[in-house]
């Protein structure tokens, strides 16, 4: 028999068919018991695990087949120690059945750090390294020394604390500093509209402390600073150092702390048409502003001159911000009139 013949006989296409129907079951049941392994086409919802306990939050994750690592954890004083900070997947998320969630926790325990040694070295210097070890700066009090706005004594708790002693990460270290020869004045900075953290940083990095804090709004979200006294807007202000400065907040969730800064760091925009340069300069650093760019026309010289034009104009109602510049054009003050009048 040919094996043409033997190709298309019964027999042979019959077991060809049995062989067929055997692989194609085979592949029918692998695929089927491999959806089975891997659940094809169906997930787990992952559950939202923060701030319950770590007790609480394995039982969660037992009971939806998905297991747990904590890989981290931190030392937040705002919430409960042992409870979930953050997790991995994010809750929401679709996963497959015995998929592991990272965890990072709230630390039992604060986070210790080595006191630094900050005796004989600046202010700056000294808030800085605090800074870097998660340390913040306290109550700054000055004695007589020759060393002005030198580190002379580190304290805690009204006592010396000693380098490397461990303190809690985010402790409040008190300073005393020299207050040099003669009078340690300083001048008062300007923090409305900052931040709390940063208003505080500010009055530190100029030797004062925060005195009274006053919140304006019931809520304390996103607070910053509305008012401060002494406040320097309207003039500059000195103070002994080690002196206090009260703090007004408001919450930048209820109040427009932008428009409000516009309108508080402008000036209207003053008329300097007619006066001498002299007057002109006088009447610009009056309203904290500064002179520009200066054109003297043919003939006119400091001694005869007259403003007659400038800009920005002079228009009832504008303001300008603080510190900006006003260009200003002269003529002599025999053609004044003259140009007025034309």
């Amino acid at each position: 028999m040919s094996v043409w013949h033997f190709i298309l006989s019964k027999h042979f296409l019959r077991q060809l068919g049995f062989a067929a129907a055997i692989g194609v079951a085979v592949i029918w049941g692998s695929l089927k018991l491999l959806d089975l392994y891997t659940l094809h086409g169906r997930s787990i919802t992952v559950p939202d695990l923060s701030d319950i306990s770590i007790q609480e939050a394995s039982e969660v994750v037992s009971s939806m087949n998905l297991r747990y690592v904590i890989n981290d954890s931190i030392f937040d004083k705002d919430r409960e120690p042992g409870s979930v900070a953050w997790q991995d997947p994010a809750p929401g998320t679709e996963v497959k059945r015995n998929r592991t969630i990272y965890l990072t926790t709230v630390a039992v325990l604060p986070e210790m750090v080595p006191m630094p040694d900050l005796t004989d070295i600046s202010l700056r210097h000294a808030i800085s390294i605090l800074e870097t070890h998660g340390l913040a700066i306290g109550q700054i009090d000055y004695q007589p020394d020759i060393a002005r706005d030198v580190v002379l004594k580190q304290k805690f708790n009204e006592g010396l604390i000693e380098p490397g002693t461990p303190v809690e990460k985010g402790t409040a270290i008190d300073l005393v500093l020299g207050e040099g020869l003669g009078e340690n004045i300083t001048i008062v900075p300007l923090v409305i509209g900052m931040a709390r953290d940063d208003a505080i940083r500010a009055l530190n990095r100029s030797g004062l402390n925060v005195g009274e804090i006053i919140l304006m709004d019931d809520s304390e979200e996103q607070i910053k600073v509305y008012l401060q006294y002494p406040d320097p807007l309207d003039e500059v202000q000195y103070l002994q150092a080690g002196s206090t400065v009260d703090l007004y907040f408001r919450s930048a969730e209820i109040f427009d702390f932008d428009k409000y800064l516009d309108q508080l760091l402008s000036v209207p925009i003053p008329n300097l048409l007619g006066l001498t340069p002299t007057e002109a300069a006088a009447v610009l650093e009056k309203n904290e502003l500064e002179v520009g760019m200066e054109v003297f026309e043919e003939g006119a010289v400091r001694d005869n001159a007259r403003v007659y034009r400038q800009e920005p104009e002079h228009q009832e109602g504008m303001i300008i911000p603080k510190g900006q510049s006003i260009n200003i054009w002269y003529k002599p003050a025999s053609t004044e009139t003259e140009n007025d009048n034309g």
